[in-house]
């Protein structure tokens, strides 16, 4: 997401871009700018929908190394909103890109609701006895 985001900032004429805001009173736009105008357009949308969720799938990531249970639903609500993003941002310019992050995302879900992953993260805190025979046998 982040490189994506990189790609679409770097794609945009940007010396272009200055001279338009170095002259607010232009309202008649020439036809070289109109495409430069688009893709930074594309730009600060795609910013705008995906900064939130791209920030909350960092924090998820986190939560799976320090609360499990908290995490994973950390994780499923970033990726619905991730695949919520996408959609969004499709009818807005219709990017190539959208539907890998689309596929990415319900192959993610499918995974975070698989029998071994939730096992994983729903299982119950051991107690210290329970704990000090799971050490004890190398598990």
């Amino acid at each position: 997401m982040v490189g994506l985001g990189v790609w679409l900032y770097a794609i945009i004429d940007w010396s272009m871009v200055v001279n338009l805001s170095n002259e607010p009173g232009q309202v008649n736009l020439q036809t070289s700018d109109k495409p430069t105008l688009k893709k930074f357009e594309r730009a600060i949308v795609f910013t705008v929908y995906f900064l939130g969720p791209v920030i909350l799938s960092f924090l998820a990531g986190l939560g799976f190394v320090l609360l499990r249970r908290r995490g994973w639903m950390l994780a499923s609500v970033a990726q619905a909103l991730i695949m919520l993003a996408c959609l969004f941002f499709y009818g807005a310019s219709r990017p190539w890109f959208v539907y890998p992050i689309i596929a990415y995302c319900i192959l993610m879900i499918l995974l975070l609701n698989s029998r071994s992953v939730r096992a994983v993260v729903h299982r119950r805190p051991l107690t210290p006895a329970e704990a000090r025979t799971e050490i004890a046998h190398g598990e």
